[in-house]
């Protein structure tokens, strides 16, 4: 087994990511702008897709539910030490649940580099109704 492949399997290495969104507070009806700023690892990576999920969980039924998704499949080269951008849009929908006291919302997001490798990370985001 190489030193790549070793570093590989154990995960160390793997680029970072940053999420950055353009609001702190989303109406129902409006659109999510963000940027995934990623920051690469020791080893060069080529990103071949990515995901981005808005969910919301239900915290009195314990149920978690996907209101909106966007993936994206591609070949972008992640270089060690060097940074990128990925820029989104993702739509909150008029129809969902603006409740904040029982559903908490997120951003989820999947970066998969191939070889079994995927980065994953959550990001909080506030829905209000609209009034």
């Amino acid at each position: 087994m190489t030193l790549k492949d070793y570093l590989t399997k154990l995960k160390i290495g793997l680029p970072k990511t940053m999420v950055h969104l353009d609001k702190q507070v989303y109406e129902a009806g409006s659109v999510i702008n963000g940027t995934i700023e990623i920051t690469g690892g020791l080893l060069k990576n080529k990103i071949k897709r990515y995901d981005i999920d808005l969910v919301g969980i239900d915290s009195q039924a314990v149920v978690e539910e996907t209101f909106n998704s966007h993936s994206v499949f591609c070949s972008l080269e992640c270089c060690p030490n060097q940074k990128g951008k990925i820029t989104f849009l993702i739509n909150v929908p008029e129809d969902i649940h603006s409740n904040q006291s029982t559903f908490q919302y997120s951003l989820l997001i999947n970066i998969d580099l191939g070889n079994a490798n995927n980065i994953t990370q959550s990001v909080p985001v506030m829905i209000e109704a609209v009034s």
